[in-house]
């Protein structure tokens, strides 16, 4: 992994364009195993890849638990989660999908511009988000396999287009070449797309879909596995991975703390609480 991460930069970037590049957040090994992953799956449903449509698998935490959980609970990612957010992030959705090879005469034809969910349109200023996407890329972005598409700074300004222009190259577009094991971490008022991916293998690609602990989730975070993570995390007093599985213990004081000092002050003794209980679980106090 890529090492040291300027927390305070990236946050700066991230408020001015709307997105970040986190680079090498995923090994090769992972990357690899997570390729493995969707094919396992893809072949449950189909062993041949005829479908022209993408395959998505959600609840991943629940279908490949220590994958994902390696994958997720990374430093770089969750932390500057936090310094966007604060100490209130949940997980919406884990996600794996692959995205089939078009025809060569569609190489650099933009898939949809969007804006994520939880979004709306923007008011001409920096808005803390909703929600966040940090999206891992599992084989550099070369033209042919489609580099993401993003139109900086359309977080705060409100850009617009038809449904006619969702599948055409928009003004100010910049075209994000990933590298494999990048996470792109994006604003969800971002407007953003894909690119075609012409060279005959599936473009993999990774969500970890981030929101506030006071939002409803797409996975659902119930079944055997989960449950036993949020075990294993109550009994060492780990409040991250609690609100990262839905499972907030201070979701009424902190959503009701009368918001009275700056946040980061506010998010900085939220932590230091955090902290205090780890340690104390953990016998270190």
């Amino acid at each position: 992994m890529t090492a040291p991460y300027d927390l305070d930069a990236l946050l700066a970037d991230y408020r001015e364009q709307g997105y970040v590049v986190l680079p090498g957040v995923l090994d090769p090994d992972i990357c690899r195993d997570l390729r493995a992953d969707c094919e396992r799956l893809k072949a449950q449903i189909n062993p041949e890849w005829h479908s022209p449509m993408p395959y998505w698998f959600g609840n991943m935490l629940e279908r490949s638990p220590t994958l994902m959980w390696t994958a997720l609970h990374r430093p770089p990612i969750l932390d500057l989660a936090e310094r966007i957010l604060g100490p209130l992030v949940q997980l919406d959705n884990v996600t794996l999908a692959g995205f089939p090879s078009r025809d060569v005469a569609d190489r650099g034809a933009v898939s949809g511009w969007h804006r994520d969910r939880w979004a709306h349109m923007p008011i001409g200023v920096y808005e803390r988000p909703l929600a966040i996407n940090a999206i891992a890329y599992l084989q550099d972005l070369t033209d042919d396999y489609g580099p993401l598409r993003v139109i900086p700074g359309s977080h705060r300004e409100p850009v617009q287009f038809t449904n006619e222009q969702k599948t055409q190259p928009l003004p100010g577009e910049v075209l994000v070449h990933a590298k494999e094991g990048d996470v792109v971490l994006t604003h969800n008022g971002l407007v953003h797309s894909g690119t075609a991916n012409v060279t005959g293998k599936p473009r993999y690609f990774f969500s970890i879909y981030l929101n506030t602990t006071w939002l409803r989730t797409t996975d659902t975070f119930d079944g055997p596995v989960c449950r036993e993570i949020i075990a294993w995390a109550r009994k060492r007093g780990d409040h991250r991975a609690l609100r990262l599985l839905g499972q907030d213990d201070h979701l009424q004081s902190r959503a009701n703390a009368g918001f009275n000092i700056p946040d980061a002050d506010l998010w900085a003794s939220w932590h230091a609480e955090d902290a205090a209980t780890l340690a104390l679980a953990a016998g270190k106090t």
